[in-house]
């Protein structure tokens, strides 16, 4: 087919006015020097995102004025983070970039920029204005890889107070929005081996960095967290942040079980006290509180259950005097005291009532220790059987008691016995009277607690229920003395008579037979 003249011109136009094809772009960077007698380098493909340089200075680049965000919780970029650059249709200037100590990064055609202290959306937009006299189209997007472990302080009511470096855990890269596996509040705590028995963990104050105004105080409810489910008071920490975890404002207050048994609290710890009074052991005690597994109290006994406590527990006033081998049976437990060391450094005073406890279950005279505290246990002005019955039954009273039996027994000497066992009981511990013994005037010694020594009489009659006045408990220390019967003493007199006679006449007849032979 012949085309006309006329048309091979109108096509030919064409064909000159029309674009080159997408596949035809290219986005190589032609970074030869100009020589020397041009004042502008070679021109790039028309469909470049890079801009011919001829352009760039023709007029100032637009000024970026990056305002402090007034998002509380937003994460700041700084050195040590690995950031991932993305610049539309310009590969030579993307890729992987970790920010230098000095909180800056390099990039081509601008040099060095500072991203320290930027949020990823901020830093974006610096870059894009950086970027823009260059660019034809100007998409540019910063994510960030890999976070750089937060230099944070954690003090207060904590078991590990100081400084630490707190990491990121997961993978992936964290939006602009932040993401699941950012640092929380309560992993910062845990990292300083959780809180102490103490801390008020309704009013834990974060000190967080708020660019040119200084700092901002962020209070923290975790009381609500862990009774309402309230998940956003477990806030996320940032790179700087101080915590402080105050005091309980009452010194005589205790912490709820939700409270020790959180995640924020620790498995194990060590506390030391000191004990002093009417306890079988007094001095300092170490006292050791774990969640799993079992822990000895310092108890010794008989039984398989005695000197543990099932879990650990809570550390408790209970368990110290436990640990101090119980108390004595001369002990004032409606006025036990502890000393402790408020927030001011002043030590003040928490009364316990340890008969409220045993008698009402008053758990909150049970006080919950911490370390360092003094505990008192005063002596009783004057003694009263009925509670001492209900004292030697008490968790926190001795296992065993020793008793000394002298005399007409069949297993005469020390008895290891429960306590409040009764006068009848030791009598049968000890194998029973012997014949000889006067059985109607069992006599028993106790040491009263002014010092004095009281003396009772006593008749062993198996067959006595237990009561003050005929078959009395047993107290620590008592002694038992069974002595011979009337007609016992007198048979026993006339045979150590005749054996003192025919003894040297027995002697005198051996002699005479050895000489005779």
């Amino acid at each position: 087919m012949r085309i006309p003249k006329f048309g091979k011109l109108i096509l030919f136009t064409l064909i000159a006015c029309s674009p080159f094809p997408s596949w035809a772009q290219t986005t190589t960077i032609d970074k030869t020097a100009p020589s020397s007698g041009t004042s502008t380098s070679s021109p790039l493909p028309t469909n470049s995102n890079l801009r011919p340089l001829s352009t760039v200075n023709n007029g100032s680049a637009p000024s970026l004025n990056v305002s402090e965000s007034q998002d509380t919780f937003r994460y700041t970029l700084g050195a040590g983070d690995t950031i991932k650059i993305e610049v539309f249709n310009v590969p030579e200037l993307s890729g992987n970039q970790t920010i230098a100590p000095d909180g800056t990064i390099n990039i081509s055609l601008v040099g060095a920029l500072k991203l320290e202290g930027l949020s990823l959306d901020e830093a974006n937009t610096l870059l894009k204005a950086k970027l823009s006299p260059f660019l034809v189209r100007n998409i540019v997007n910063v994510s960030l890889l890999t976070p750089r472990p937060l230099n944070i302080a954690v003090v207060g009511e904590v078991n590990r107070p100081g400084p630490r470096f707190l990491n990121y855990v997961g993978t992936g890269s964290i939006s602009g929005s932040g993401s699941s596996n950012a640092a929380t509040l309560t992993r910062a705590l845990e990292s300083a081996s959780g809180i102490t028995s103490r801390a008020d963990i309704s009013n834990i104050q974060i000190s967080r960095r708020d660019g040119a105004s200084g700092r901002r105080i962020i209070k923290v409810n975790l009381q609500n967290l862990l009774e309402k489910g309230d998940i956003s008071q477990d806030v996320r920490i940032l790179d700087g942040d101080s915590i402080l975890v105050p005091p309980l404002p009452q010194t005589s207050t205790a912490q709820s079980r939700v409270v020790s048994n959180s995640t924020f609290s620790p498995d194990t710890f060590t506390i030391q006290v000191a004990i002093v009074g009417e306890v079988n052991r007094v001095g300092p005690q170490t006292l050791v509180y774990s969640r799993n597994g079992i822990t000895s109290t310092g108890l010794t006994g008989a039984t398989t259950a005695a000197g543990v406590a099932s879990n650990g527990g809570p550390v408790t006033l209970s368990r110290a005097l436990q640990a101090a081998n119980g108390v004595t049976e001369i002990a004032d437990i409606r006025n036990v005291q502890i000393s402790r060391l408020n927030d001011k450094g002043q030590r003040t005073i928490v009364k316990a009532n340890l008969l409220d406890l045993i008698t009402k279950a008053d758990l909150s005279q049970d006080i919950t220790l911490t370390d360092g505290d003094l505990i008192t246990v005063p002596r009783l002005e004057k003694t009263n059987p009925s509670e001492y019955l209900q004292v030697a039954k008490a968790t926190f009273s001795p296992t065993v008691i020793t008793v000394q039996v002298i005399g007409e027994a069949f297993r005469p000497g020390p008895l290891q016995l429960r306590p409040n066992t009764s006068f009848t009981e030791a009598i049968s511990a000890a194998g029973g009277l012997t014949n000889d013994a006067d059985w109607r005037a069992v006599e028993l010694y106790r040491v009263n607690p002014d010092g004095s020594i009281m003396r009772r009489d006593l008749v062993a009659d198996l067959n006595l229920p237990l009561s003050e006045e005929n078959n009395p408990g047993l107290r620590d220390r008592d002694v038992i003395v069974v002595r011979p019967s009337f007609g016992a003493s007198i048979l026993s007199s006339a045979t150590k008579f005749l054996g003192n006679i025919v003894t040297p006449f027995s002697l005198v007849t051996n002699l005479y037979r050895s000489f005779r032979n």
